[in-house]
């Protein structure tokens, strides 16, 4: 997952520079049935279910299998839903990540993914890529998925907000004086507005994150 970088230093204790007023994992989970195999490629150390199988590229906490992304050792058709989020704007071939998701999933299965859109570079450890709506729309159809639902899940007011706390940085640099301008933007209520925008069409020209969901 790439907010690793987000949550160094005095950041850790601050309040993030985003909200998804919508758990749109969640809403994935319940789509599922009871027992079904679930996979998070990209988990970066969290556990969305007790019994998820977590892939990451690096060594965490909660990490079932570190392996490279674009080609997991796994057998084809291992899961009925895998999670991949905040992930592919960090490796070198997302198209070719996609495939791997696509080729774990059993005949009917989900793939739930989340991009960014309008965010600041964060490299976890390299940061690459961003997306539209419909450029993720046609990324994950090109793939072979059949769309289930799409949509923002990161609105408008966040992307502002990540903007905003990285230009104050600029303009002051990373010394004492930035550090603290931008600690204080962490603590501004203009992100919460998204709870009003998020769902408008409108929200899709400068949402900061996109999702998609798609059967196989």
């Amino acid at each position: 997952m790439g907010w690793i970088s987000l949550k160094k230093g005095m950041h850790r204790f601050l309040p993030g520079l985003t909200v998804q007023p919508v758990d749109r994992v969640a809403l994935t989970l319940r789509m599922l049935t009871a027992g079904a195999k679930v996979c998070d490629i990209g988990a970066g150390g969290r556990r969305i279910t007790p019994a998820v199988f977590t892939i990451d590229g690096h060594v965490s906490e909660n990490v079932d299998l570190v392996c490279d992304i674009h080609s997991v050792p796994l057998p084809d058709e291992s899961f009925d839903c895998v999670f991949c989020t905040g992930t592919l704007e960090h490796v070198k071939d997302p198209a070719r990540a996609l495939s791997e998701i696509y080729r774990l999933l059993k005949k009917g299965g989900l793939a739930h993914i989340e991009v960014p859109f309008i965010q600041a570079y964060h490299a976890d450890p390299d940061d690459y890529w961003r997306w539209t709506h419909q450029g993720l729309k046609l990324f994950c159809s090109n793939s072979g998925f059949t769309e289930v639902a799409s949509g923002s899940h990161i609105g408008p007011s966040s992307a502002l907000n990540w903007v905003m706390n990285e230009y104050i940085v600029c303009l002051l640099g990373n010394g004492i004086a930035g550090s603290a301008a931008a600690s204080i933007a962490r603590l501004m209520p203009l992100k919460y507005l998204d709870y009003l925008l998020t769902g408008k069409s409108s929200a899709v020209r400068i949402a900061s994150g996109f999702y998609f969901v798609g059967r196989k």
